[in-house]
């Protein structure tokens, strides 16, 4: 289904839950009016949720299982959005574990989402549903301690230790369906946010300036910022990443699982481009680094590049000092932010003046 298809570059792509496609409705028409999404074009990806049936046929149609839904969704995106350069993936209930899925799944889907909300998605599971299980394996995959459910709490408490998109996690006050341990589950405290309404009405909601419609407004038009440092300093970091989550910005780690060549230039160098601003963490570590060539070193001079192209009034870099010591000649000139002195509230403090006030 289409809410908007105007030729954008970037489609925000809707993946419902069980209760089906016109349950969430009043959220695509909320996010189809606000004008900060106007250059995303929005599209919803439909499948069976439930028993129905097709007399015309003799037959009933079984919902299919969590896996197979995950299969045909990454299918859908590669054949019939796969003119689009970036996605955005608004997923709602089992629609969440789906998207998780095919993320985990698609190489191809992963490099190409930018960003992903999950609206009371059953992480933990559901322990009513096992009572279901057997009418529906789709209630069967959502049951606490399912082998589907089993297999992708595995797989994200390692490849989403550090997410390669921006991402929310969003839990109903009044859900009574899908509990709030379920929906945090693993996921850190700087993503998840709360919102008004029980497991059906958190998604239909009857204004624009709802809590939820500003949730995904936030996440699609916060300022990305790219973080580039050496694996010394990892911790203080992911420090950092946490900090400027909470201040809703989106920012973008590099995973240090890259290798040379090609798929650096395509992934790396992306992210550099569609920056807001690029922070430069300098430890002793990090100043070494730069002496030879490496990843650490070429996303320090790209940067430069792309400031150069930007004008001298962009606020582009910002050099963040772990340790006190001297900038090298070729970052001294930015204005830079002392962590050893100052927290990380403090430097998210100071990119929220500078990504809002850029000259």
């Amino acid at each position: 289904m289409e809410y908007r298809n105007e030729g954008h570059e970037r489609t925000l792509v809707l993946v419902h839950g069980i209760a089906g496609e016109t349950a969430w409705q009043p959220l695509a028409r909320q996010l189809t009016v606000r004008r900060e999404l106007q250059e995303w074009d929005i599209h919803s990806f439909e499948y069976v949720a439930k028993w129905k049936p097709r007399w015309l046929r003799f037959r009933l149609a079984r919902s299919p299982d969590l896996g197979r839904v995950a299969d045909a969704f990454v299918t859908h995106c590669r054949s019939t959005l796969n003119r689009y350069s970036s996605f955005a993936i608004l997923a709602h209930s089992a629609g969440g574990l789906v998207a998780m899925r095919a993320l985990l799944d698609s190489e191809w889907l992963r490099k190409r989402t930018s960003h992903v909300v999950l609206l009371g998605t059953p992480t933990g599971g559901v322990p009513a549903a096992r009572l279901f299980g057997m009418l529906s394996p789709q209630y069967r995959d959502l049951a606490t301690g399912s082998s589907f459910l089993n297999a992708l709490q595995d797989e994200l408490a390692s490849a989403w230790e550090e997410p390669p998109f921006a991402l929310r996690v969003v839990a109903a006050i009044d859900d009574v369906t899908v509990t709030r341990d379920s929906v945090f589950h693993q996921f850190p405290e700087s993503v998840q946010r709360v919102v008004p309404g029980d497991h059906v009405s958190m998604i239909q909601p009857q204004r624009p300036d709802a809590d939820v419609v500003g949730v995904v407004v936030n996440l699609l038009t916060s300022r990305r910022i790219f973080l580039s440092y050496v694996r010394e300093d990892s911790a203080r970091v992911t420090e950092i990443y946490r900090a400027l989550e909470r201040h809703e910005f989106a920012p973008w780690i590099d995973q240090r699982s890259l290798t040379p060549g090609e798929l650096w230039k395509a992934s790396i160098e992306s992210a550099l481009q569609e920056s807001d601003c690029f922070l430069v963490f300098l430890s002793a570590a990090a100043i070494a680094e730069l002496s030879w060539e490496g990843v650490f070193r070429r996303e320090v001079d790209t940067a430069i590049q792309i400031q150069e192209k930007r004008g001298a009034r962009s606020r582009f870099i910002v050099p963040v000092r772990i340790d006190e010591l001297d900038l090298p000649d070729k970052l001294a000139r930015f204005q830079w932010y002392d962590l050893f002195s100052g927290n990380a509230e403090g430097l998210a403090d100071l990119l929220e003046k500078i990504t809002l006030n850029p000259t």
